[in-house]
């Protein structure tokens, strides 16, 4: 299948939450979640395995690889960040503050899913601590990656902005979409001092961020339809349409200079080149498979994962088409936020499942297994323990 080439001058908004939740207990999952990895299972060439964080209604959303190569995650539901070491396989888990409700006073229009919804995206900031967002607090937090584990928070100026995305800059400073105010954070990384920035198109639904290499930092609009271009510098704003309609791009990621983004509305994933403004797309095959994440493989490959669809994509660079599907293991998971960890697996998230979904294939190279010394996961929760935190922390 081909890509498009086209030339122009947050998250996905649904009740995953209560989703999850439901499909949770009308399943009737109600054992433990076991504190073990199910063995990689070979499929035409690749390997899938599945790592248990906590139960289904935990909602691990999004993953981070840190600096000493573990793989860090959160837990939407239950408000905790968790740190999987891949070389013994070890779960530490943090519990974060309780959720403080605040009304959506200037929230313009009804988003189903952005409220309430718990911290779910995640960033290593060049201070060298993981900074993470809290909508339900409307602060963005960080934690130190090494022990003690402390962690602070910073309260947003506006208002239940909504903080839906961050990513750490080229400059150093963090990056915030405050999707419900319409509106750019930046947080000084040494002063913590928070400036904001108003999106000029109303209603954009801004989110995503990512550091490009022309001195700028790039977002999406899901409701705007754009993508948008915040230079350093002189905080100039520039926008560009994305040529196909209802697109909804979702995450955006820079690699050499080009910006890669999910259209999740047209089932597809999208490069655009900054210097040229075109634009291209390679359409994923299985229909309205709604892709979310988008990363760089260490074979070059630009990976996504289809979240309905319920799989990953492969897409080929140079010829903009899908040259591979990888169904999961478990069904129905809402895989999402797919990311290259620091053993050139790509790692993933089950919403639905409380699972890490990990897919080896052979243009990485040779597989070190996970965890490496061969023994087994420690540190998951079960599903009375979630539902504890949940009840605890207001979630």
């Amino acid at each position: 299948m081909s890509g498009r080439c086209l030339r122009t001058g947050s998250r996905l908004t649904i009740m995953r939450r209560w989703v999850a939740l439901a499909v949770s207990f009308l399943t009737l999952i109600i054992t433990v979640a076991t504190t073990t990895a199910t063995p990689a299972v070979a499929r035409d060439g690749y390997d899938l395995t599945e790592i248990t964080v906590a139960s289904p209604i935990s909602q691990p959303c999004n993953v981070e690889t840190a600096p000493d190569g573990s793989l860090w995650y959160v837990e939407m539901a239950t408000r905790r960040l968790g740190r999987i070491d891949l070389v013994t396989g070890h779960i530490q888990k943090f519990d974060l503050p309780p959720a403080t409700i605040i009304p959506v006073l200037n929230l313009p229009v009804p988003l189903p899913g952005v409220f309430p919804i718990g911290p779910c995206d995640m960033a290593v900031g060049s201070d060298g601590n993981l900074w993470f967002n809290d909508p339900e607090r409307n602060t963005i937090g960080y934690i130190s990656m090494t022990a003690p584990y402390g962690i602070h928070e910073i309260t947003l100026p506006t208002l239940a902005s909504v903080p839906m995305s961050l990513a750490t800059g080229a400059d150093g400073n963090i990056y915030v979409t405050q999707t419900a105010s319409n509106q750019i954070a930046k947080i000084d990384i040494q002063t913590h001092v928070v400036t904001e920035y108003n999106v000029p198109t109303p209603l954009s639904g801004i989110i995503g961020g990512t550091a490009g290499q022309d001195g700028a930092h790039w977002f999406v609009e899901i409701i705007g339809n754009k993508l948008l271009r915040f230079d350093y510098a002189t905080q100039e704003i520039t926008e560009y349409n994305v040529p196909t309609p209802a697109a909804l791009p979702f995450v955006i990621r820079s690699y050499d200079g080009q910006i890669w983004f999910s259209e999740s509305g047209a089932n597809a994933i999208a490069h655009f080149d900054p210097t040229t403004e075109t634009f291209t797309e390679a359409v994923i095959p299985t229909p309205a498979s709604v892709p979310i994440g988008v990363t760089r493989g260490v074979d070059g490959y630009i990976y996504t994962d289809e979240s309905v669809g319920n799989k990953f994509a492969r897409i080929d660079p140079a010829t903009m088409t899908v040259v591979g599907e990888y169904p999961l293991l478990t069904p129905a998971t809402w895989n999402d936020e797919i990311k290259t960890g620091s053993d050139g697996a790509l790692y993933s998230p089950e919403f639905t499942a409380g699972k890490i979904a990990r897919l080896w294939l052979p243009s990485f190279g040779t597989d070190p297994g996970f965890p490496q010394n061969g023994g087994t996961v420690t540190g998951a929760t079960n599903l009375f323990q979630d539902t504890l935190a949940i009840l605890r922390l207001g979630g």
